[in-house]
């Protein structure tokens, strides 16, 4: 079992002579992505204190990626899926192979972040100076913002919150994104693999949550000096007023983003339930479906004045509020099956 929060015990750094150096495998999941994909890896290359192995999750990719992985990186290791199990499913296929192989690190990588050269030497770093079974970067927008995304838990309010972390090299916190975080073998142990059954979105936060729960408050430290560059910008969106939203949570504003991408939405929308849910925030779980249906009638008026496939959008919303409203997880909409079928609406 992992030590509680309360009762830590470090981990030893790579350079201690008390303990074997410990092992890290790098996995990186990868969908369509060959040309961001040759960039995570030659990032992995340029690392400090290179990861002892990389395996590379194939979700079914269609654009030459088996051919880049043959060609330019025979020693990366490779697992091909057989069709598209979305990035949650990746991630738990390539932590279950890193931790069959004995790995003491898993480090998880999304296919459009790039590790700057002394990163997973901080990360190890970190983690064995604040004793904590997981150690995430700080991520970099391309415009050079930083994305601050972890955060911590307060039961009390049901919300979670971003750290203060000021000028310390790293500070505690629950909650973090499959970009760069370094997980240590016993956590698979003790709450098991990233949940398959999600496809996408929301997956990491749910392992945060898991982690929570099984070891306490707390448990991963944020190293502040480690860092991964997103290549990608965050996808394009308005932001569209409702009422209802603002009466339900007090923030009036919704995100809407065009219909190539809409169907990313549906998925976080659903899981946004299923989170809270075993989060056991009854209240929050309640606000979720409240601003959820409102989020059904604004999207498809927004999606009628402005030209977007409202008919296409609704259909995924609709799924999302009933499958988030029973509580159930799985994939529901295929994107390769979504793009066909807004292109086939398009040329109609």
């Amino acid at each position: 079992m992992l030590p509680s929060a309360l009762e830590r015990v470090a981990f030893a750094p790579a350079h201690s002579p008390a303990v074997p150096t410990p092992t890290v495998c790098a996995v990186v999941v990868t969908y369509n992505r060959a040309a961001l994909l040759a960039q995570v890896l030659d990032g992995l290359r340029a690392q400090t204190r290179p990861p002892d192995a990389v395996l590379v999750v194939d979700n079914a990719s269609t654009d030459g990626t088996a051919d880049l992985l043959a060609e330019r990186y025979p020693s990366v290791r490779v697992r091909r899926l057989d069709r598209n199990a979305g990035a949650s499913g990746g991630f738990a296929e390539g932590v279950r192979a890193a931790h069959a192989d004995g790995f003491d690190w898993i480090w998880i990588l999304d296919d459009d972040v790039v590790p700057r050269p002394d990163c997973l030497g901080e990360l190890l770093a970190v983690a064995a100076e604040a004793g904590t079974p997981v150690a995430v970067p700080r991520r970099i927008e391309p415009d050079g913002s930083v994305i601050r995304a972890e955060a911590v838990i307060y039961e009390a309010d049901q919300v979670y919150r971003a750290p203060d972390c000021g000028d310390a090299r790293w500070c505690l916190v629950d909650l973090f994104t499959f970009e760069g975080p370094l997980v240590h073998r016993r956590v698979v142990d003790a709450i098991g693999l990233p949940d398959a059954s999600l496809f996408i979105l929301t997956d990491d936060t749910d392992y945060g949550v898991r982690l929570y729960r099984a070891l306490g408050p707390l448990a991963a430290a944020l190293a502040m000096r480690a860092a991964v560059d997103r290549k990608l910008a965050a996808e394009p969106a308005v932001r569209v007023h409702s009422r209802l939203k603002q009466l339900v949570t007090g923030d009036p504003w919704l995100t809407l983003v065009a219909d190539d991408q809409h169907w990313k939405r549906g998925y976080y929308l659903r899981n946004r339930h299923l989170l809270w849910k075993r989060l056991g925030w009854r209240r929050r779980r309640l606000t979720q479906l409240a601003a959820h249906a409102g989020y059904l009638v604004t999207d498809a008026l927004y999606a009628l004045r402005h030209g977007w496939d409202w008919r296409l959008r609704f259909g995924v919303n609709a799924r999302a509020f009933g499958l988030g409203l029973l509580g159930r997880s799985g994939a529901f909409v295929d994107p390769a099956a979504y793009h066909a079928r807004r292109k086939r609406r398009a040329g109609a």
